[in-house]
């Protein structure tokens, strides 16, 4: 025992200085391999236990200001352990607790402390730092209204198509927040661009609120952040608008220019309907005893067939002016039935047609010249019921020749399949 005592004691001045060199040589290439660093990171603000307010009407009136912020964190620690944060900087959270906020009332303005945590690694690191340190949260009553949605379309589709009216999935959106922010929402909308569209398309849009200046209104929030938008696709035509006129004017009168405006109607629908839609028929309009014009004003969409509606962009309403004129001296024509081109006829229905008489007026030396073989027309019986009808001829006159309006009674039956023409 004495011997180890002695071996121990022998030259401890010696051995003592080699463990501080020894500890101190640790310690140098501790450092040198695995350095201690300082580094910056910046991290989003959060805001923590909201329903502190809410459960109380009220909210965070900068609530979006203070989302935005951007808290600059300084971070110590190994460098190893530096660029392990800096791959994963979301361990990083920088939030406030607006459960401080629990006695607060609309118009109060409280500073609170910017927490800083790091969830990651334990007691790797130490927080130098954090900038800035306390953040200011205005009070302000939480309010809720509800808007309904509008779709708002970019750009137009190609020319060729027509839309239907938009299916949204959801009509109205609740809007929260603020109410200084509540109060500036005019409208809430979903924008969808025109080249996003294709035949019978659900496209999903992003809600956003505008004021009444058309400027976004950010800092509220939706129950709903987007909405599918459905349209359907169709294809559109110009179809002819046609009126029938009866009776007969007062003696020395007769029926002049009929006008009709517009003449064309732009509907839209299937392939198939519009392929069967020719014209537009309108009630017709009684000239008996006249010595005036007579002028009559149609809804258009009270005379379209299943299937068909107006293009949006084309006014509903007609506007139809029979001018009377005083009977002017002329050649007066029977006209063949040989001479008539029928179109719109349907299958399963006969047509037979009356006697059309025509007044001819023009110079003497075209007049003199023109015959009954001469004259041509046409006539429109497409979507007739059962019946006689007084339907307008569309004459192809000489030129220098001029005719007041002809009409022929169009007989239709059911009860066959032979047509004018056959």
């Amino acid at each position: 025992m004495k011997k180890f005592q002695e071996l121990l004691t022998k030259d401890l001045g010696w051995k003592l200085l080699s463990i501080a060199i020894a500890a101190t040589m640790w310690f140098m290439v501790i450092n040198i391999t695995q350095p201690v660093d300082t580094r910056s990171y910046s991290r989003p603000l959060t805001l923590e236990n909201m329903d502190t307010l809410t459960s109380r009407g009220l909210t965070v009136g900068n609530a979006e200001e203070l989302k935005n912020t951007k808290i600059t964190v300084k971070v110590k620690a190994q460098r190893t352990a530096l660029d392990r944060l800096s791959q994963n900087p979301d361990w990083i959270t920088a939030s406030v607790d607006l459960s401080e906020l629990a006695y607060a009332v609309n118009g109060d303005s409280v500073a609170l402390p910017v927490n800083v945590s790091i969830d990651q690694g334990g007691t790797a690191y130490a927080i130098s730092s954090k900038a800035p340190a306390v953040v200011e949260a205005q009070v302000e009553t939480l309010r809720t209204k509800e808007f309904p949605i509008e779709v708002e379309l970019n750009g137009k589709p190609d020319s060729d198509i027509t839309l239907s009216d938009p299916v949204l999935s959801a009509e109205t959106v609740t809007v929260s927040g603020p109410v200084s922010l509540v109060r500036q929402v005019a409208k809430v909308k979903a924008i969808i661009n025109a080249e996003e569209l294709e035949e019978n398309t659900d496209i999903h849009a992003k809600l956003a609120c505008y004021d009444y200046h058309g400027a976004e209104v950010t800092g509220v929030s939706l129950n709903i952040r987007e909405v599918t938008v459905s349209y359907a696709v169709h294809d559109a035509k110009q179809v002819p608008i046609q009126v029938d006129i009866t009776g007969t004017p007062a003696n020395g009168y007769q029926v002049g220019t009929v006008s009709c405006s517009p003449k064309y109607a732009e509907v839209t629908g299937s392939k198939e309907d519009l392929d069967a839609l020719l014209s537009i028929h309108l009630d017709s309009i009684d000239v008996s005893g006249r010595t005036a014009a007579v002028t009559k004003t149609f809804n258009l969409e009270n005379y379209l067939p299943d299937g068909i509606s107006l293009n949006d962009d084309n006014r509903s309403s007609v506007q139809v002016t029979v001018a009377i004129e005083t009977a002017q001296k002329g050649k007066q024509f029977t006209l063949d039935e040989s001479r008539l081109t029928i179109l719109g006829q349907e299958d399963g229905k006969t047509y037979s047609f009356g006697t059309a008489h025509v007044t001819v007026t023009g110079d003497s030396s075209s007049l003199n010249g023109l015959r009954a073989e001469d004259l041509n027309g046409s006539v429109h019986v497409n979507g007739m019921s059962e019946g006689t009808h007084r339907v307008l001829v569309h004459l192809d006159l000489p030129n220098g020749l001029n005719a007041s309006p002809v009409y022929i009674d169009v007989t239709v039956s059911g009860d066959g399949s032979a047509s004018a023409n056959e």
